[in-house]
């Protein structure tokens, strides 16, 4: 693979097409076609337009692109790990650890990433004015102050 070609166009956020590439090709492997390829690009940016919600900042479009790959990454390990248990000729012990532990580090960065978008969409909702009893409260979040 080290002598792919990869297209850009502007606003193309190329690093995330090579990964999303790399990591389609690993699910599909070299014999597939274009449009087992296609699908699987399509899933992906599904993922990411759901999570990153109808009118994201670019920190939200990246963190929910970021999480997209994550969730796929995931997906895959477990792909590779149920395949491989499966088969015919089983797993060994030390093989079986190694994919447990593929799928917990990618289970651990989809649920950091999911984290970090959690607490940049918390951090972004603007403070809401309210006049009681002539003081004014700045309320972020009507669930978390309370009006006695």
């Amino acid at each position: 693979m080290s002598g792919t070609i990869v297209e850009a166009t502007v606003g193309a956020r190329v690093m995330d097409s090579l990964v999303a590439g790399r990591l389609i090709d690993w699910a599909v492997g070299t014999g597939a076609d274009e449009a087992t390829r296609e699908r699987f690009r399509r899933v992906i940016d599904e993922v990411a337009a759901d999570l990153a919600g109808p009118d994201p900042s670019p920190v939200e479009r990246m963190l929910a692109g970021t999480a997209a790959l994550s969730w796929f990454a995931l997906r895959v390990h477990e792909a590779h790990f149920v395949g491989g248990s499966t088969s015919g000729k089983g797993m060994t012990l030390a093989q079986a650890e190694r994919g447990q532990r593929r799928l917990d580090r990618a289970h651990r960065r989809l649920l950091s990433t999911l984290r970090t978008l959690a607490t940049v969409r918390r951090l972004a909702v603007p403070a809401v004015p309210i006049n009681v009893a002539r003081r004014q409260l700045d309320v972020a979040d009507s669930c978390s102050h309370t009006i006695e």
